[in-house]
C-alpha cells in the first residue's frame, strides 16, 4: 500500500532506474523546484543536470559476458554496491562506489573516461538529477492499492508508454478502463517475483506504478480525455521513474526508457522531461534513442526556461533522431497565436506547439487547478500521434499525418513548422 503525499507541485520531474533514487523532470513554467543536493553530489552551473553522484557511475556490458565477467569487471573498478535494470536491460548497471577511499569529482571523472574505454563495456554515464517543465499546486493525501478494474480486457489499436511520475489509476476522470494489459503483451514477466500488471515502478522497483507527485496523473488525464471525445481506442503503459518530490536519477529513466522501448507493442512514448545540452552528456540515453528510430514515436517536452535550442541545446527534445517531435507552449491567448514567455523554441530544433498555459484540472468533480508547461503540451501532441495511428504506416509516416493536422500561423516562425494544434 503505497501513500500518495499528492503533490501536484509540477516542480522539476527527474529520471531513470530498475531500482532506486531519483533524476528531475523539466522544470516548471510557474515555479522552478529547489534542486535536492547530497553531501555526495557535484553542482554545474552551466548545465540543466543540477547535480550528479560522485561515486555512481551507469554502465552498459558488452551483451556475450558472463556473470563471472561482470563481476571481475565490477572488482577491477572497485564497486562495492550495485544496481540491476533486469527489467528491461540486464547489461545495465549503476555502479557504486566507496566515498571512504577518496571517490571524488575528479576520480568518478577518470573512472568514467576509463570505462568509455573498456572493450566489455558499451558505455558509461554519470548518474545525475534531471529537472522537469511544468507547474502546479498541491492536493489531498490518500492511499492506494494496485487496481485492477482499470486495466483493458485487450490491448487494441494504439499503445502510449508515459514516462513519468506514475499515474493515480484511481482519480475519479478515470471512468473507464485505459490501462495497457501486460497478461496479454510484451512486458508480462515482471521482476523480484512480482508480476507486471500495466507497468513498473523503476523508483521503488515494483509492479504499482502509482504517482506520489501529481505531474504523471495530469499528462495521463490530458491524453485519455482528448482520445475519448475523439473515440479512439487506445491504451496507456504507465512507467513511473519519478518520485514524490518529481525527481528521477538518470538510471531509473534510462530503465525507464528501455523497458517500453522492449515493448513490441508500444507506439508512442511520452517524455514531458528535459536537460540542456551543456555539461553532462547521457551518452546511453542517446544510444537508446538513435536505436528506436524505425521503431516508435517520441514526443517530448521542448523545455520552459525561454532558451533558443538551436543555441542552447534541450535533449531529449533537441536530438537529431527523425522520430522525435520537440513540443513548444503556445500561449493562453487564442486569439492572437504565439508562443508562451516561458517556452524554449528554435526554427531547427522544435518542431510545433500545443496549448500550454493556463490548463484546467480537476482534482475533484468540484476542485479545479491550473497548470503550464511543455510537459502538458507534449501530452496533446501525445494525442495527436494516437489519433492518427495505423499499423500499415511507419515512423516516418506517423511523423507526417501528425504534422498535417497542424495549423500553420506565421507568428511561430521560430518554431520548425510554425505551426500548431488545435486542441
Amino acid at each position: 500500500m503505497k501513500v500518495n503525499h499528492y503533490l501536484i507541485a509540477i516542480l522539476a520531474l527527474s529520471i531513470f532506474s530498475c531500482q532506486k533514487e531519483p533524476m528531475q523532470m523539466d522544470e516548471s513554467a510557474a515555479s522552478r523546484g529547489s534542486k535536492d543536493q547530497s553531501a555526495n553530489n557535484v553542482t554545474d552551473p552551466n548545465s540543466a543536470v543540477s547535480s550528479y553522484f560522485t561515486n555512481q557511475m551507469v554502465i552498459q556490458y558488452e551483451t556475450d559476458l558472463t556473470e563471472t565477467e561482470k563481476q571481475a569487471l565490477r572488482d577491477e573498478y572497485e564497486v562495492i554496491d550495485h544496481k540491476n535494470c533486469t527489467c528491461a536491460d540486464p547489461n545495465l548497471e549503476l555502479w557504486i562506489f566507496s566515498t571512504l577511499g577518496g571517490v571524488n569529482e575528479a576520480s568518478l571523472e577518470e573512472k568514467v573516461l576509463t570505462a568509455k574505454e573498456e572493450s566489455d563495456l558499451e558505455g558509461a554515464d554519470f548518474n545525475g538529477y534531471i529537472y522537469h517543465d511544468n507547474s502546479a499546486d498541491d492536493v489531498s493525501t490518500f492511499q492506494t492499492g494496485i487496481n485492477l478494474s482499470k486495466v483493458v480486457p485487450a490491448n487494441t489499436n494504439v499503445t502510449i508508454a508515459v514516462l513519468d511520475s506514475g499515474v493515480d489509476y484511481n482519480h475519479f476522470g478515470f471512468d473507464q478502463p485505459f490501462l495497457y494489459n501486460s497478461s496479454l503483451g510484451g512486458n508480462s514477466g515482471g521482476a523480484n517475483g512480482m508480476q507486471d500488471y500495466f507497468g513498473w515502478d523503476f523508483v521503488n522497483n515494483d509492479n504499482d506504478p502509482f504517482d506520489d507527485n501529481g505531474h504523471g496523473t495530469i499528462v495521463n488525464s490530458l491524453i485519455y480525455d482528448a482520445l475519448n471525445q475523439s473515440n479512439v481506442s487506445f491504451q496507456i503503459l504507465e512507467i513511473k521513474s519519478f518520485n514524490e518530490e518529481g525527481k528521477g536519477q538518470y538510471f531509473d529513466v534510462l530503465c525507464g526508457f528501455v523497458y517500453a522501448l522492449k515493448n513490441p507493442d508500444v507506439d508512442i512514448i511520452n517524455m514531458s522531461f528535459g536537460w540542456n545540452g551543456a555539461g553532462i552528456g547521457f551518452e546511453l540515453f542517446d544510444k537508446y534513442i538513435i536505436e528506436s528510430q524505425d521503431q516508435v514515436l517520441l514526443t517530448t517536452s521542448a523545455g520552459n526556461s525561454g532558451n533558443n535550442t538551436d543555441n542552447l541545446p534541450h535533449y531529449p527534445s533537441g536530438h537529431e533522431s527523425p522520430n522525435i517531435l520537440s513540443v513548444a507552449a503556445l500561449a493562453g491567448n487564442m486569439e492572437s497565436i504565439g508562443l508562451s514567455a516561458f517556452s524554449n523554441y528554435g526554427a531547427e530544433t522544435v518542431d510545433i506547439a500545443a496549448k500550454g498555459e493556463n490548463i484546467e484540472f480537476f482534482v475533484s468533480p468540484l476542485e479545479s487547478i491550473t497548470v503550464s508547461g511543455t510537459s502538458f503540451s507534449t501530452a496533446y501532441v501525445t494525442a495527436l500521434g494516437a489519433a492518427n495511428y495505423s499499423p500499415q504506416i511507419n515512423v516516418s509516416q506517423h511523423i507526417e499525418a501528425v504534422l498535417e493536422n497542424t495549423i500553420y500561423n506565421s507568428n511561430l516562425n521560430t518554431i520548425q513548422h510554425s505551426s500548431y494544434i488545435n486542441n
